[in-house]
């Protein structure tokens, strides 16, 4: 029986750039002294404020945090210690207490925006994708020259598969900020997902242009560029990658694919051999050194590092696959068909054909 070969790359991933900052958002006023903040606020209020800044500024989250509570005790309309308290307990790892302080801070015209962004990106750590969609549209509403709010919302909508809107978001956020790399790049993953490869490699082209050492962008264009049929492009692009980062995993392993898929088996080996060294957690890399070998009929291998993919990672299905194909070409059928039902288990839906065609199921039920 021919067996079809699986190689199931996870590191082609469209590589996009989920930035839900948290310390880095913070954007706190810091009083040098009672005078710079004190129109109209209590001196009490104010001190109590400068100490929430020092106690910020050292980390000390708690102190700050009572520092901005007791500052509010004395004096409730002081906008500043208001956001500042916030973000202190964003920094603080508070995130209920922060979502109630940027609750209250969304009925300030000035910086409703702010908020309304601060809790997007909390709804994005529940993986409540939609709150987090309808939380941007409120900064999108308050503030639309702001780049960066479009370009989150396409994020989430990208998460959610709906990758129309992400990219109208993309082209949106690009309007206003047209050098961001980022943005360019995450609408050229909306583009190979939409399968529209010409406009997704013009588009990782972008990123490039906009930032040259841009790893991600070239790890994105290659494997667009393999995903077109074009090998030695594809490797020449990962190449790119790699000189930059020589230890970029992921450009790593696509160029092995890219290397497999054009049958230059030996520089696959090397490719993937390296992954494993680099990151030995990663199961998909022991399976594709599986694979190679599976190529290579080289069985003893096959079972050897299918066996460590699986070890890694119990439940991927091609791993299963492969160790099946080579246990049916050293004669073990009982463990072929334990593994073929595995693999279908785990999602591989042509294990199933071999599992029937093998007389698996007869050899179980004996």
């Amino acid at each position: 029986m021919k067996l079809n070969l699986f190689v199931m790359l996870f590191a082609l991933v469209y590589c996009i750039n989920y930035s839900v900052a948290q310390q880095d958002s913070v954007k706190m006023v810091v009083a040098k002294n009672a005078d710079v903040d004190s129109s109209g606020i209590d001196p009490k209020a104010q001190e109590a404020y400068n100490e929430g800044i020092s106690a910020f500024e050292s980390k000390k989250y708690d102190q700050a945090i009572s520092n901005f509570e007791k500052a509010l005790s004395i004096a409730p309309d002081f906008k500043k210690a208001q956001k500042n308290l916030a973000y202190t307990y964003l920094s603080a790892g508070k995130n209920e207490k922060a979502a109630k302080a940027f609750e209250k801070l969304t009925s300030d015209e000035e910086i409703a925006h702010l908020a309304y962004f601060e809790l997007a990106v909390l709804a994005t750590k529940r993986d409540s994708l939609d709150q987090a969609i309808g939380y941007y549209s409120k900064a999108i509403e308050a503030n639309p020259a702001e780049s960066k709010y479009h370009h989150q919302r396409g994020i989430q909508y990208f998460k959610k598969e709906d990758y129309e809107s992400a990219v109208k978001d993309f082209t949106k956020g690009l309007a206003i900020n047209t050098t961001s790399a980022e943005m360019y790049n995450d609408r050229g993953s909306a583009f190979r997902k939409m399968e529209k490869l010409d406009r997704a490699e013009a588009d990782y082209k972008k990123a490039i242009a906009n930032d040259p050492r841009f790893v991600v962008a070239y790890n994105n264009l290659g494997s667009t560029l393999r995903e077109a049929g074009q090998h030695d492009r594809a490797i020449k692009t990962f190449n790119k990658a790699i000189a930059i980062d020589g230890d970029f995993h992921l450009a790593l392993n696509n160029r092995g694919y890219a290397f497999f898929e054009s049958g230059d088996y030996k520089s696959a080996l090397k490719d993937f051999m390296k992954v494993t060294q680099l990151e030995p957690s990663y199961a998909s890399a022991y399976n594709n050194l599986a694979a190679v070998y599976l190529k290579m009929k080289d069985y003893d291998k096959v079972v050897d590092y299918a066996t460590k993919a699986i070890n890694k990672n119990e439940q991927l299905g091609s791993a299963y696959y492969n160790r099946a194909a080579a246990y049916e070409m050293l004669r073990k059928l009982d463990k072929a068909c334990e593994d073929w039902s595995n693999a279908s288990a785990y999602g591989v839906s042509v294990a199933d054909r071999y599992y029937g065609q093998t007389g698996c199921a007869n050899l179980i039920e004996k």
